[in-house]
C-alpha cells in the first residue's frame, strides 16, 4: 500500500511530560508508521481551561493507515498513555493528547473525524511547532501556508523551547544490538554510516586503519605481486585491533559500531589471491580469528558499481584511481556468496542505490527506516 503523509500534534501537562510524549512517539513508530520529522518541544500555558503548563510538539509521519484507522490507533495510544476522555466538549489536563492535523491534502468532515483539524489555524501551540517541520504546508481549505497562518496570529501565547532529549524512535530499533557491523563494497559509505550510528546510538566506534597498510598503494599498481602481502597485513592489523578493542571502549556507552567485520579479510582475499595463496591464507585466517568478537547484527549495504565509482572518485584517494567496475562486481559477488551462506548470522541486506545517506540527512533517516523494516522481517537474531 502507498505511504501517506500525516501531521500530528502531541501534548502533555500531567506527570513526566517529556516521558509521556516520548512513549507516545515510540508507539506511533511501532503501530502507525515512520516518523520523518519531529519539531522542537515547547512549553506553553493551557488554552481553554486552567491547568498546568503543557509540553507540545508536532511530527510528520508516513503511514499506510487510512484516516479512520489512524484515528482508532491514536486513541489506543492515548489510552495506553493514561489518557482518560470524559466530556468531549470540554478541555482538561491530560497525560497525552494526539491530534491529526493534516492527512496528505485531504479534507474530511464526518461525525468522528475532521481533517484538517478545525482549530489548528487558531492554535499557536500547534502552529509554532509546525513551523519547525512544515512551514510551507498549504492548508487545503484556507489556501494558506503554515507560515502565512502564523503571520496572521496575534501572538498572545508565550512559548519556551524545552531542552529536550526526545529522540526519533527509529534509533530504538538498533539500540539493543551491542555489536553492530556495517559492511559492503569499496566506497559505499561504511565509515560514514558507522560514525553517524555511533553518535546517534551512543555506542563506541571502531574504524579500520586502512591508511596504515604499507602495501595498499603497491597492490593497486601491481595486484599479482602484492596481493598476499596486502591481505596478510590487513588480517594481522584487523585481528590486533579487534583483540585490543576492549581497551578503547568507553564503558558509559552502550555497545560498539564497527565499519568492518573480520570476515571481510576472507572475502577480499578470495578475490585478490591465486588459488594456492588463498588456500594458505584461509588456514591462517581461521587460526587467527577463532576467538574474535562476534557481531550480533551485520548491516550489508548494497550499491551499483557505477555509483561506487562515483563515490570513490569523489573522496579522491589517489591510490584508488585504478579500481574498475569489474573488480567491484567481483567484490560484491563475493560478499553475496559468503553472507548468503551464513544462514545462522543476523545479516540485513539494505539497498542504498537510490539514496545519499552521507550527504543528505533525510536520506540517512530513510536508511534507518529501511533497516527498521528489514529487522521486523529478519531471520532469527543471534544472542547478545
Amino acid at each position: 500500500m502507498k505511504m501517506q503523509l500525516t501531521y500530528l500534534s502531541l501534548g502533555s501537562n500531567i506527570g513526566d511530560k517529556e516521558k509521556n510524549i516520548q512513549s507516545a512517539l515510540n508507539d506511533i513508530d511501532k503501530i502507525i508508521g515512520d516518523i520523518i520529522s519531529i519539531s522542537k518541544l515547547y512549553e506553553n500555558s493551557s488554552v481553554g481551561f486552567s491547568g498546568d503548563l503543557f509540553y507540545n510538539c508536532c511530527i510528520g509521519v508516513k503511514t499506510i493507515l487510512n484516516p479512520n484507522d489512524l484515528l482508532k490507533n491514536l486513541l489506543i495510544i492515548e489510552e495506553k498513555g493514561g489518557r482518560i476522555r470524559k466530556n468531549p466538549k470540554s478541555y482538561s489536563s491530560r497525560t497525552i493528547d494526539i491530534d491529526i492535523l493534516f492527512y496528505e491534502n485531504q479534507t474530511i468532515i464526518s461525525k468522528n473525524l475532521n481533517i484538517p483539524h478545525p482549530k489548528l489555524h487558531e492554535r499557536e501551540f500547534v502552529i509554532k511547532p509546525l513551523l519547525d517541520i512544515a512551514k510551507g504546508k498549504i492548508h487545503p481549505s484556507l489556501k494558506k501556508s503554515i507560515l502565512e497562518i502564523n503571520d496572521g496570529l496575534k501572538g498572545f501565547q508565550e512559548f519556551k523551547e524545552v531542552d529536550s532529549e526526545i529522540q526519533n524512535p527509529v534509533f530504538n530499533t538498533l539500540s539493543n544490538y551491542n555489536n553492530i557491523v556495517i559492511e559492503g563494497n569499496i566506497g559505499i559509505g561504511k565509515t560514514s554510516l558507522s560514525k553517524k550510528l555511533s553518535n546517534d546510538l551512543n555506542k563506541n566506534l571502531i574504524l579500520e586503519g586502512f591508511k596504515e597498510n604499507p602495501f595498499l598503494e603497491k597492490f593497486y599498481n601491481d595486484p599479482k605481486r602484492y596481493a598476499l602481502n596486502l591481505e596478510l597485513t590487513f588480517l594481522v592489523d584487523r585481528c590486533r585491533q579487534l583483540n585490543d578493542y576492549k581497551n578503547q571502549l568507553d564503558l558509559f556507552k552502550t555497545g560498539v559500531v564497527f565499519d568492518y567485520d573480520i570476515v571481510k579479510s576472507l572475502i577480499f582475499a578470495g578475490v585478490t589471491l591465486s588459488e594456492n595463496d588463498f588456500n594458505l591464507y584461509r588456514n591462517i585466517y581461521y587460526f587467527m580469528t577463532k576467538d574474535l568478537i562476534t557481531p550480533n547484527l551485520i548491516i550489508c549495504l548494497m550499491q551499483t558499481p557505477e555509483n561506487l565509482l562515483l563515490n570513490i572518485e569523489k573522496r579522491g584517494r589517489y591510490f584508488e584511481k585504478k579500481i574498475n567496475k569489474e573488480y567491484l562486481k567481483k567484490i560484491n559477488q563475493a560478499y553475496m556468496k559468503l553472507f548468503k551462506s551464513k544462514t545462522d548470522w543476523n545479516i540485513l541486506f539494505i539497498d542504498v542505490s537510490d539514496i545519499d545517506f552521507v550527504e543528505n540527512e533525510g536520506h540517512y533517516l530513510e536508511l534507518l527506516f529501511r533497516i527498521k523494516h528489514s529487522l521486523s522481517k529478519s531471520i532469527k537474531k543471534l544472542p547478545n
